[in-house]
C-alpha cells in the first residue's frame, strides 16, 4: 500500500515537471517597443501569454490558445486593446525556425464571431515579428 501511494505520488510530480519544461520565454524587442511571448506546448495544443509596452506606459496583455500542428502554432490572441473597455480577439500564428518564432500573417475570416487565418494563406515569408528566446 505504501508503495503505490509513493509511486502515485512520483508519478504526479513528473507530470508537472513536464509540463514546466514545455513553458519557454520569448522577446521581440522593436526600437522602444517590447513584445513577449510565454507558451506552454503539448503534443496538439498551446497556450500561453503574450504583452506588449512601450513608452508612455503602454501596456497591453492578453491569452494566446490553439493547434500545435509540428513545429507551427496557430490559434488566437485574446487580449484587450491599450486604454479599451471590451476584448478583442485576432488570429495568431508562429512558425519555430532555428530557435526563434516567426510570427506570421494571411488572409483572415470569422466564423462565428471567432477570426482565423484561411488555412493554406499562412505566410512565414517576411515575417511582422521574430521572437528570441529570453
Amino acid at each position: 500500500m505504501y508503495s503505490l501511494i509513493v509511486l502515485l505520488f512520483q508519478n504526479g510530480c513528473t507530470n508537472k515537471q513536464e509540463v514546466q519544461n514545455n513553458e519557454k520565454q520569448y522577446i521581440f524587442i522593436d526600437g522602444r517597443d517590447t513584445t513577449r511571448i510565454r507558451i506552454t506546448t503539448y503534443p496538439t495544443r498551446f497556450h500561453g501569454e503574450m504583452t506588449s509596452s512601450g513608452p508612455g506606459g503602454f501596456f497591453v496583455s492578453g491569452e494566446i490558445q490553439g493547434n500545435a500542428k509540428g513545429d507551427t502554432l496557430v490559434g488566437d490572441y485574446n487580449y484587450r486593446p491599450y486604454k479599451w473597455r471590451e476584448k478583442k480577439r485576432v488570429p495568431f500564428a508562429i512558425l519555430l525556425k532555428d530557435g526563434k518564432y516567426l510570427e506570421g500573417k494571411g488572409k483572415q475570416l470569422i466564423y462565428m464571431g471567432i477570426p482565423y487565418f484561411v488555412e493554406g494563406t499562412i505566410s512565414f515569408d517576411d515575417p511582422e515579428r521574430v521572437f528570441v528566446p529570453e
